[in-house]
């Protein structure tokens, strides 16, 4: 009886244990409509396999997931859409983005820019940067980076927040950052703020003794990158711009 009862009590643990049942599950979460998989939650280090099959005609998608997640994007006829990837130690987001295939963008190099001061092409523009820095009691950094590199369109964000008490943020008060990828679309919307408003060459005191927010705009001129100091065509523009930023920044948290 006694060994009966050992064996029963030794084949729990490895249920518990060497068999997974006890491992901690994380969450698979979807950010839109037609996503299928075996599971809704994975142990960290599982294989996950998504599969997407919602398609309609005319239509380009985007798929995302958190930075630190490495997902492979295939597709097949029986199911469309195929994602794998592995389950990291928290709750993932996998997120859709569609958009009309015949609306029609035309190429970025034969748009003008719209930007008082400067005469260049939207295809010129490689670099916008935008910079709050204020230093006292609760003090804010935020930063806003919409830049190019090898073909890609790239937004970095990163927010410091010093509670509390006085100085000014530094590094290590780093509350949130993160670096991804624009669609072609999401580039256009960020351009269009842009629009009606104005370049300068920067004067001496851009980002010394002002909190801002600081903006400077780089583009291709022949063979020279320039740097131009930015100003929004509108206090409501500039306002836009920036809720357009924090949406995107909370990208990684919905």
């Amino acid at each position: 009886m006694k060994r009966h009862l050992l064996l029963i009590m030794i084949g729990a643990l490895m249920m518990l244990t060497g068999f997974g049942c006890g491992r901690q599950k994380y969450k698979l979460n979807y950010d839109g409509y037609g996503f299928e998989s075996r599971k809704t939650e994975y142990a960290a280090g599982e294989k996950v396999t998504v599969y997407y099959d919602l398609i309609a005609t005319d239509t380009d998608y985007y798929f995302y997931m958190d930075d630190d997640v490495e997902m492979k994007q295939g597709y097949d006829d029986k199911h469309g859409y195929v994602f794998t990837f592995t389950m990291p130690d928290h709750d993932v987001t996998l997120h859709e983005e569609s958009h009309n295939s015949m609306i029609y963008i035309p190429p970025l190099e034969h748009m003008d820019a719209g930007i008082r001061g400067v005469s260049i092409s939207s295809g010129d523009i490689t670099d916008f940067c935008y910079t709050y820095d204020w230093s006292g009691y609760n003090a804010l950094y935020q930063k806003y980076r919409f830049y190019t590199e090898d073909g890609q369109y790239l937004f970095y964000h990163e927010t410091r927040k010093l509670e509390n008490e006085y100085g000014w943020a530094s590094e290590a008060d780093i509350t949130a950052s993160g670096t991804f990828g624009l669609s072609i679309y999401e580039w256009s919307d960020f351009l269009d703020y842009l629009a009606e408003g104005s370049a300068a060459d920067p004067e001496d005191s851009l980002e010394d003794g002002d909190s801002g927010p600081w903006m400077v705009l780089y583009y291709r001129s022949g063979d020279r990158t320039e740097r131009k100091e930015f100003h929004f065509a509108s206090t409501d523009r500039q306002l836009a711009f920036e809720e357009y930023c924090r949406s995107l920044a909370q990208r990684e948290y919905e």
